[in-house]
């Protein structure tokens, strides 16, 4: 009789071989408590990713459309390119999420989907960069969301991975934190790099990849059998867009109320950069009018 006492490992080095995504629960072989240091590491990437995605959100996009299409037909095609993106987004989260639940790959399950992530998202953040046209902001815009989102979905999804239930109110606080930090830290970032639009663009994607990278080279990643692989359906993806309010009350107002906070917060922030530039612009005319006024 073999003895399964203890996990093994598939191969030297390699991480643990656990239960079908869904099954880790308190006797699991995934329960241990994880360092400060892993903790670090993970706020970090997480930090990283949330840079990759807010900078230009808040700031490099909106210039980007301006520069190309004027200042009075800014907000329409911003609201396109952002609009179409953030429906794809919308699908592909989940889509991805659900894709590296059931990924074997020898490198694990969630480290290849990082790195793919990281890759071809910034690349859709150089084609946005150099794009002369608003149809190709569009396409590279899409690109980016839809791999930024491989990335986020398979970083989120360490959390139940690596950290055990006692442990997972202290760290998904901890990675609550990362937002802001992210949003703050794109901000003075982009602005190092006025001069360049292309440095504005690409300064993030560096930095924020630099953390995403140290982060899945040093994680101990669970790997998946063949055999574990969970059945997958287009119908049951799709059911994972619906949640019947009656039947799960907590989850709706949670939900209903993050979405809310998250509505305002996108309305200020998608147009953040045009508000500030006609601010500027009008003050700019008034300290014109009253010099003018005083010279004469």
């Amino acid at each position: 009789m073999p003895d399964t006492s203890r996990p093994r490992n598939s191969r030297s080095g390699a991480g643990p071989r656990l239960p079908p995504v869904g099954a880790v629960g308190p006797d699991s072989p995934a329960v241990h408590r994880v360092g400060w240091g892993f903790i670090a590491l993970y706020a970090s990437a997480y930090t990283g990713t949330s840079l990759v995605f807010l900078a230009p959100l808040l700031v490099t996009l909106a210039l980007k459309v301006n520069s190309l299409v004027g200042i009075d037909r800014a907000p329409g095609s911003l609201a396109l390119v952002t609009g179409i993106g953030s429906a794809l987004a919308m699908v592909a989260n989940p889509f991805f999420g659900r894709l590296s639940d059931r990924t074997s790959s020898r490198l694990g399950m969630r480290r290849p989907w990082m790195v793919i992530g990281l890759l071809a998202g910034s690349l859709g953040i150089l084609t946005v960069a150099l794009a002369p046209t608003i149809a190709v902001v569009l396409l590279g815009w899409c690109v980016a969301q839809l791999f930024f989102n491989a990335l986020l979905a398979a970083l989120v999804a360490v959390l139940p991975d690596q950290v055990p239930p006692a442990q997972r109110g202290l760290v998904a606080g901890v990675l609550g934190v990362c937002l802001p930090i992210a949003s703050v830290s794109g901000t003075f970032l982009v602005q190092l790099f006025t001069g360049s639009q292309l440095a504005m663009f690409l300064a993030p994607c560096a930095i924020g990849g630099f953390l995403i990278l140290l982060f899945a080279v040093t994680l101990n990643d669970r790997r998946l059998a063949r055999a574990d692989k969970a059945n997958w359906s287009l119908r049951e993806f799709a059911n994972a867009f619906y949640v019947n309010p009656r039947k799960s009350p907590d989850f709706a107002w949670a939900f209903g109320s993050r979405f809310m906070l998250l509505l305002a917060y996108a309305f200020l922030t998608t147009y953040q950069a045009y508000l500030n530039l006609n601010i500027s612009t009008h003050l700019c005319r008034e300290n014109l009018l009253m010099l003018r006024r005083t010279l004469n």
